[in-house]
């Protein structure tokens, strides 16, 4: 009797164990702003860090995730850098679509960064990004010059080490309405499965 007693303590402790592993809080959606306003220089950004970083190789380093210049915007993975990352389009739009994308699909069609013509003032030029994350915005016409205008869709990252994160750029000017300041939600997950609530 006794031993039926331990081994169903046992069994008991063991259910519970593996309900508190696998009850992990749902992750946050976080906002941020980078200046990206120079024309040169990139600016690299951590999903781990939630903040910009100083790279000295960026190559060969798996530190960063993103990278902006301007409205240019690398993952660290194909022609630009030594990483695993890459981007996929979920086609789904603004806070429903953000809100809806809750895990990586199976399916989904990661690209890597390479070298693609874009549009400068002085006619075209190559330059090294990610093809899915062009995409990111539009451009709008007006009176008082062109506008950069975020096209809205919300996007799946695999970072650097081969995690995942969904994105919304939801803007490309500063309260001050100055250029060249992009603003994105997104949630990663640090544990590495493809859940992204």
């Amino acid at each position: 009797m006794k031993k039926i007693v331990f081994l169903s303590a046992i069994i008991v402790s063991s259910l519970f164990a593996c309900k508190k592993e696998n009850s992990n809080p749902p992750i946050q959606a976080q906002t941020f702003e980078i200046n990206s306003t120079g024309s040169t220089a990139w600016k690299y950004f951590s999903f781990a860090s939630n903040d910009t970083i100083t790279i000295a190789d960026p190559s060969n380093s798996t530190a960063w995730d993103l990278a902006f210049q301007r409205y240019r915007i690398k993952t660290n993975g194909g022609k630009s850098g030594s990483g695993l990352g890459s981007a996929a389009n979920s086609y789904q739009k603004e806070q429903t679509g953000f809100d809806a994308l809750k895990i990586v699909s199976d399916t989904a069609t990661f690209a890597l960064d390479d070298s693609i013509s874009i549009a400068i003032q002085q006619g075209y030029a190559y330059y090294v990004v990610n093809p899915v994350l062009y995409t990111w915005f539009t451009l709008e016409f007006a009176t008082e010059g062109t506008q950069i205008v975020p096209s809205d869709y919300i996007y799946v990252l695999k970072t650097a080490t081969g995690k995942y994160a969904k994105v919304w750029f939801k803007s490309y000017y500063s309260p001050e309405n100055i250029s060249g300041y992009v603003t994105f939600q997104y949630k990663y997950q640090p544990d590495g499965s493809k859940n992204l609530e």
